[in-house]
């Protein structure tokens, strides 16, 4: 070091020797601020005796090591820095598992004098960042999002600030289901790999694929043994990774979350599915087996049920099977070529629900396809639902092939046409037909089709087992909802067609029940429908209560009521059905629950009536929906099902006059049970058998002295023996299983 600047004489001296030179007995020069015995040392040169004012612009360097009293107040302040810090990282980790899928810690002030309300909102606009809004079309399914908002604010005026606060939060849970795509990717890290089962798990699962197959075989091309037992026990050297995105789902779809096992098993096949979708060739190389695997994903898919999310896959399908030229294909045999029309009017006939849920431009337009053919008759039989007795209890096998499930299909290609002209007409711009016009084609197309599956279900009933009788139900049932959905969509806007419309929601909101189903099921549709379709007609109700309450009856506005419970009830019975999806029931469940109470408060209508609405049926819907002239068939569940057009006419008997509407004498108590809620049915855990036999008893002997009270014992106002015992009936169903034991 070089210190001839330091050895210079000073002209500022010390009065007193330093305290080093004192204590070592050395002479000190007395510099400051250090001597020539300190200089050398990077220690501090410390004058206790003597302790002059320092000049302006002179710094007084205490570099010096302090006592060890002296360091005690440093170390304690140490310590207090190392808590804050130690809390400033507790705070930045919780606020990366806030973030959740966030790829960047947030900026900002991280102090922890930071509310948790700023924290809060900066997550909240991270999120918004991460996820932007999606366009959505002037006319659409979805466009409800925009009225409910208004009808908030109305009923906000006579209802409670919790309510109003809680309709708010669940509107804003299902725009945003409805207009963001995400993809969970949490769970899964980067270095995991493809799940391998041992050799007896893997061959157990090879059969439960091979149960399951010939479902899809309408569509799907079943992989070969040699390259299913490489996809089972060896993906990573499947050169098409498709395959096992297309094995893994069928096999995720198969697992329930709400036993142990099963849920280990989900996330085993999730994992599976997930690292072959790290290859992009699936998404990016036109091939039939990529567009097999999209299309699974997009009906059926438990991760990416989202509609966005379904709509975005439904497209790459699309244009793969359109570079494919899946409707034209090459010189190939008979079963590839008819196989291929299959998938191809499958994508086409979803391309047209998904374009006008969210009013975006079709992949596959209907005037570039018109001269593509049908798929063979003949192989359209294979068209069936699966029937094992694993699945639905029953060792029958059906006699011979049903021709249900090729005329539901045809008549799938059908609407989805009709659909297309729709799409047009709503689009901005001139169009080539009318609303009267593409009314009438829709009328036409359901008479035709209702007519022709229900004649078909008739005359096949000697030959069918329980499980098609089931499906074929839930068909008629799905074709019935499909159909009013549209008319609400179509009428939208039209005033003349208003009271339509609203009766049109309001038979789609009592078919609910009877098209509880999952994926097992063929003939019920993509499964985002069956998850967020029902809010279209729920609203419709919802905006009619809200605005149009004072001019309608107690009884009207409780129809209103009950049916908007249905949707409820609904969701609940989704949740068992979906189990891997119970999360996202529970919670559109809660959705649904929220607006109802919010109807409630405004009405000013706690405690709603419940005797009235339940006589309410949908025979009374039919008087303005002429087109719409049968009920429901309820999926068949023993003697229940109401298997004829003759038998649904017969399950209520109307008397129309100063009463209103009572219960016939022709009724059925077992079909009359089937027609309640299923929130009705609540049963009691401790109930004896014996106990359940004698409420049956007493309550089939109240039904009974109800329905057959003579003509004359009827007035304006209702005598006692003529009244229904609801009171009998309630507690009936408080403490007993009617399923179990029934009049």
């Amino acid at each position: 070091m070089d210190y001839s600047n330091d050895s210079a004489p000073s002209t500022t001296l010390a009065r007193f020797a330093c305290d080093y030179c004192r204590q070592k007995k050395l002479k000190c020069s007395r510099e400051l601020p250090k001597c020539s015995a300190c200089k050398p040392w990077p220690g501090s040169c410390d004058y206790k005796r003597d302790k002059p004012e320092p000049k302006p612009g002179v710094t007084h360097v205490n570099d010096r090591p302090k006592p060890p009293i002296a360091i005690i107040p440093s170390s304690i302040e140490q310590r207090l820095q190392s808590i804050e810090s130690s809390l400033q990282k507790l705070t930045e980790a919780v606020e990366r598992v806030l973030e959740a899928t966030s790829e960047k810690p947030l900026l900002g002030n991280k102090s922890t004098g930071t509310s948790r309300t700023t924290h809060t909102s900066d997550i909240r606009a991270s999120k918004d960042e991460r996820t932007p809004g999606l366009f959505l079309g002037p006319s659409h399914s979805f466009s409800f999002l925009k009225e409910v908002s208004n009808n908030i604010e109305t009923a906000s005026r006579a209802s409670t600030p919790f309510a109003y606060q809680h309709a708010r939060s669940e509107l804003q849970f299902l725009s945003s289901s409805l207009t963001t795509a995400t993809v969970k990717t949490e769970g899964v890290g980067d270095d995991e790999g493809f799940f391998i089962p041992s050799k007896a798990l893997g061959y157990q699962l090879i059969g439960t694929f091979l149960e399951h197959a010939p479902t899809g075989e309408l569509f799907f091309t079943t992989p070969p043994d040699d390259l299913l037992r490489q996809i089972v026990f060896h993906p990573e050297q499947v050169a098409q990774k498709a395959w096992v995105v297309y094995f893994n789902y069928i096999m995720l779809a198969q697992a329930s979350t709400e036993e142990e096992n099963q849920a280990n098993k989900a996330d085993k096949f999730r994992r599976n599915v997930r690292c072959a979708l790290n290859d992009s060739s699936i998404f990016l190389e036109p091939r039939e087996i990529n567009v097999q695997a999209l299309a699974i994903m997009a009906m059926h898919g438990e991760d990416y049920t989202s509609p966005n999310l379904s709509w975005m896959i439904v497209g790459h399908a699309c244009r793969q099977a359109e570079a494919l030229g899946l409707h034209v294909p090459p010189h190939i045999d008979f079963e590839s070529h008819q196989r291929s029309l299959a998938l191809f009017w499958m994508l086409f006939t979803v391309d047209k629900s998904c374009t006008l849920a969210f009013g975006r431009s079709p992949f596959l337009p209907v005037y570039s396809y018109q001269g593509v053919p049908l798929p063979d008759f003949q192989y359209l039989l294979k068209f069936q639902p699966h029937i094992t007795d694993s699945l639905f209890g029953d060792s029958q096998k059906p006699s011979r092939p049903s021709h249900f499930g090729a005329h539901f299909f045809l008549a799938g290609i059908k609407i989805a046409k009709i659909m297309g002209s729709i799409i047009e007409f709503l689009s901005p711009g001139p169009s080539a037909f009318s609303r009267q016009e593409i009314k009438m084609q829709l009328e036409t197309w359901y008479a035709t089709t209702m007519k022709t599956l229900e004649d078909i279900m008739e005359a096949e009933r000697p030959f069918l087992v329980t499980a098609q009788i089931q499906e074929m139900s839930l068909g008629l049932n799905s074709t019935r909802f499909q159909y009013l959905h549209i008319v609400i969509i179509l009428l939208k806007g039209d005033e003349s067609f208003a009271n339509l419309r609203l009766e049109a929601a309001r038979e789609a909101l009592f078919l609910l029940p009877t098209v509880v189903s999952n994926w097992s099921s063929i003939y019920n549709g993509v499964i985002w429908h069956l998850l967020y379709y029902p809010f279209i007609p729920f609203f419709v109700v919802f905006e009619n209560i809200i605005h149009n309450h004072a001019s309608q009856s107690a009884v009207a506005i409780d129809r209103d009521l009950q049916l908007m419970a249905t949707t409820v009830s609904y969701f609940a019975s989704m949740r068992g059905q979906m189990r891997l999806l119970a999360t996202l029931c529970i919670r559109l469940e809660r959705v649904a629950s929220v607006f109802l109470q919010l109807a409630k408060s405004y009405l000013g209508r706690r405690t709603v009536t419940f005797d009235e609405g339940r006589s309410n049926n949908p025979l009374a819907l039919d008087e303005s929906l002429s087109s719409m002239s049968s009920v429901p068939a309820q999926p068949a569940t023993g003697q229940g099902l109401a298997s004829t057009s003759k038998e649904k006419h017969r399950v209520f008997g109307w008397n129309q006059d100063d009463i209103g509407p009572v219960l016939g004498d022709d009724v059925e108590i077992g079909n009359l049970i089937n027609w309640l809620p299923a929130d009705t049915f609540t049963a009691g855990l401790f109930m004896e058998r014996e106990q359940q036999n004698e409420a049956v008893s007493a309550n089939a002997s109240g039904f009974a002295t109800a329905s057959s009270a003579p003509e004359g014992s009827r007035s304006r106002k209702r005598t006692f023996d003529a009244t229904f015992d609801w009171f009998s009936w309630d507690a009936y169903y408080m403490d007993g299983d009617p399923r179990q034991a029934r009049p």
